[in-house]
Order: C-alpha cells, then sequence, then structure tokens
C-alpha cells in the first residue's frame, strides 16, 4: 500500500497543496532536500512548507528559511 504524503506551501497566509508523494518510491531524505532547494529560491521570504500524510490534517514536518525541515514533535 503506498504511503502518500503532501507537500503543502504557504506564502499568503492560507496553506495550499503543491503536490503529493509516495514515500516508498524516495530515498532517504530525497524529499526533504529537494523541496528544500526549491523552496530556497523562491522569490517570497515569509515562505513556509509543510509535509503532510494524505488524509490527516497534522504535519509530520515542518519548513521554514531559518530552519530547514524540522520533525513536527507532536506528530512524532
Amino acid at each position: 500500500m503506498a504511503r502518500i504524503v503532501n507537500l503543502d506551501v504557504n506564502d499568503s497566509g492560507a496553506w495550499r497543496r503543491v503536490t503529493s508523494f509516495d514515500l516508498d518510491e524516495l530515498v532517504g531524505a530525497e524529499l526533504e532536500n529537494h523541496s528544500d532547494a526549491l523552496l530556497r529560491i523562491c522569490s517570497v521570504r515569509r515562505i513556509r512548507a509543510r509535509i503532510v500524510p494524505a488524509g490527516a490534517t497534522g504535519a509530520l514536518m515542518y519548513w521554514t528559511r531559518e530552519e530547514g525541515w524540522r520533525v513536527n514533535e507532536v506528530a512524532a
């Protein structure tokens, strides 16, 4: 069974889904590393991101330009 997660971004006050990924098709921290590179070149300085399991409301991880990806301790 696929383990789908969604990549959401917030650059204007509301979370929006960018796309979805199957964790079983990724190697190591591939999703975090590639999305970090993409988010860092964004011209919107206050952009934030999160990785959320499909069908859930709580994020597994959050991203900010200052800290990069960090695990949501509440969800861990």
